[in-house]
Parts: C-alpha cells; sequence; structure tokens
C-alpha cells in the first residue's frame, strides 16, 4: 500500500467520523442555519474524500480534480455558518457557487493550465479562511480558547494560499503537482480536526445559553419580523458582570459560575417569558425585549438591585453594568444593536458600575 494510498484511507476515515460527529452531536442537538451549514462542510469533506479514493481506482484525473476543487469550497461553508450563528446573513451562496466554480475549472483546464488553476482555487479558499478567522476573533468571548485551533488553522491555510498563488513560477510541473496534492492531503486532515473542536464547541451552544437556544439566530430572525411589521418598541440590553476577573480570582472558578449563574436567573426574574436571552460573553448576558421605554427603566433598576443586594456569607460584592440600545435609534441588526449596547455597557462599568447607559448619549444609573 503506498503512502498516497494510506493518506487516502485516513482522509475517509476521519472525514467520516467528524461527519457523524457533526451531525448526530450538532445538528440533531439544535438545529439550525449555521449547524446545517457546518454539517454540509463535513459532509462534503467526506464526499471529496471517497470521491478521490473512487478517482484513483478508476485512475480518472478529471473525478479527482474535480473533487478537489469542490472540496477548497469548504472554508466557505464554515465561513457562512459562523456568519449566521451571530445573526448576520450568510451568504452561503458564494461558498457553493466557488466550489462548483472550481470543480469545473479544474476538471476542465488543459496540464499545462491545472497547476495555475490549483493556485487560483487556493487563493478564493484562503480568502474565505482569513475571513472566517475574522469571525472567530470578533466573537467577545473568543469562544474561551476552542477558537484557538480553527483560528490558527485559517492562518496557516492563508499563508499556504499565498504562497501557492506566488511560487508557481518557481517550480516544475510535475513537482508542483505532487506537492499540492501532498499539501491538500494533510492539510485536509488538520483542517478537519481544527473546524470540528471549534465547530462542534460552537454548535453545543459553547458560550449561548441553551436553555433559550442559539441567542443569535433567535433574535435575528426575531429582529427581522419586527422590522417588516414597524414595531419600534424592541431594545437590546447588555448585561455585564462588574470587575469579572477580579471576582473569579477571590472566588475560584467555582463561584464565579455560581455568580453567572445567579446573574442569569435574577436576569429571567425580571424580564417577561417572551424576553429572549443569551450568554454573549464569557462575562455577559443579552436580553432583546419590547417594552415601553418606561417600563424597561424600571425593570432595569430593579435588575440592579438585585444583582447588587448584599449576600450574607460572602464578602466580595457583586455589580452589574447595562447598556441599552434601541431599534428606534440604532436599526434592527443584531450586529449594530449588540456593538452600541455592549459600548454602552463599557462606559456605564467604566463610570463605576452598578448603573446602565442608554446608546444615545444620555447616562442613567442609581
Amino acid at each position: 500500500m503506498t503512502d498516497v494510498q494510506v493518506l487516502q484511507i485516513a482522509q475517509c476515515v476521519i472525514a467520516t467520523i467528524a461527519t457523524i460527529c457533526m451531525v448526530g452531536l450538532g445538528f440533531l442537538y439544535r438545529p439550525g442555519r449555521a449547524t446545517t451549514l457546518w454539517s454540509l462542510t463535513f459532509i462534503l469533506a467526506m464526499a471529496t474524500s471517497y470521491t478521490d479514493v473512487v478517482a484513483t481506482i478508476l485512475g480518472s484525473d478529471t473525478l479527482r480534480r474535480a473533487a478537489l476543487g469542490l472540496l477548497l469550497c469548504a472554508p466557505g461553508l464554515i465561513w457562512a455558518g459562523l456568519r449566521a450563528y451571530r445573526g448576520a446573513r450568510a451568504h452561503s451562496w458564494i461558498a457553493l457557487l466557488a466550489g462548483i466554480a472550481g470543480a469545473i475549472a479544474l476538471a476542465t483546464l488543459s496540464d499545462t493550465a491545472y497547476p495555475w488553476g490549483v493556485r487560483a482555487a487556493y487563493a478564493v479558499s484562503a480568502v474565505f479562511a482569513a475571513l472566517t478567522t475574522l469571525e472567530l476573533v470578533r466573537r467577545p468571548e473568543r469562544g474561551g480558547g476552542t477558537s484557538f485551533p480553527l483560528s490558527l488553522f485559517s492562518l496557516l491555510f492563508v499563508a499556504v494560499g499565498i504562497t501557492t498563488a506566488s511560487a508557481g513560477a518557481l517550480t516544475t510541473y510535475e513537482t508542483d503537482l505532487a506537492s499540492l496534492r501532498l499539501v491538500n492531503g494533510f492539510g485536509m486532515l488538520a483542517y478537519i480536526t481544527c473546524a470540528l473542536v471549534t465547530l462542534l464547541f460552537l454548535a453545543r451552544g459553547g458560550a449561548v445559553d441553551a436553555s433559550r437556544g442559539v441567542f443569535p439566530e433567535v433574535a435575528a430572525e426575531r429582529l427581522r419580523r419586527a422590522q417588516a411589521a414597524g414595531e419600534r418598541s424592541w431594545a437590546l440590553l447588555y448585561v455585564r458582570v462588574d470587575d469579572a476577573a477580579d471576582l473569579r480570582a477571590v472566588r475560584g472558578d467555582a463561584g464565579y459560575a455560581a455568580v453567572l449563574a445567579a446573574v442569569h436567573d435574577d436576569i429571567c426574574e425580571a424580564f417577561p417569558t417572551e424576553a429572549d436571552i443569551g450568554r454573549v460573553a464569557l462575562d455577559a448576558y443579552a436580553v432583546l425585549v419590547a417594552q415601553p421605554p418606561t417600563v424597561l427603566r424600571e425593570r432595569v433598576r430593579t435588575l440592579l438591585r438585585t444583582i447588587a443586594a448584599p449576600e450574607p456569607t460572602q464578602d466580595v460584592s457583586v455589580s452589574a453594568s447595562v447598556g441599552w440600545a434601541g431599534v428606534a435609534e440604532h436599526g434592527y441588526a443584531l450586529d449594530d444593536l449588540l456593538a452600541a449596547a455592549r459600548t454602552s455597557a463599557s462606559a456605564a462599568a467604566g463610570a463605576g458600575g452598578d448603573r446602565w447607559e442608554r446608546a444615545v448619549g444620555r447616562t442613567a444609573g442609581d
């Protein structure tokens, strides 16, 4: 058995296991646009792995090239899933179009033009990998470290894409094809493993409150419906625990987790059952609710008093800062509302904490 055959078998085994894990533990656990796209990514990796084996058995370079072109859209599907996860438009059609175009191009190019087609396909895939890295970096909680594997490999993918695109003139045709196939084989194994670690963590809920579903998807859909109906009473609140690092250092991981659980319970008590609540950072929750400003103001004040109520058994007080962003001032885009509310919460924390600030340039706090 040759090294290429061993590599192909390893690709098939790992891709199959990863697909089973993502579909069974991710998609079936929490169906949604994001988990659908991520499951499709692993299904695509598995299908192209088996196709590569069949192409080798049949001696069909055309089939193998088409499989490679289709596989290189996988970073695009991951990027689209990350966008869907945070409530933005997925734009998955871009990745699918790139994959189909890559498969057709690589399958029909002449032997002379094929290496340049591969370089172009890798360059496009590297762009998706760079966008994936940006999506991971912009997440407030950075995934608690679980985003690191996919972020690191995406950056390596970008480096390979740049190198492949720029160094083609310096290598011979035969050496170039052999190198590209070797890089693609080992790179696929690493990419599947790294992607599974990060995406399965997100699919299982990650830092998002599992009791309310995937908050970004639910909130974005509710905002879209509110915009269509012209409802302008919706607001997003960003509830952030003050001095989280110091609190964690004093109370330890278990004590800090208990504090966050208590804050979550306080938020659920303070707001009506129709409010959408999600954990959007290691030390913060978001609340999407539709109520008049006067009513919402009283609820926020009640929440802050409840969180800051002294505990007889604890000698370290807990408080929170709240940022408030309304759709009337900031529109219906979830990203814009989160950014405005997060900025206001940071300003409230900087002013001493245990207060709230509305994202219209006016501070109010008790």
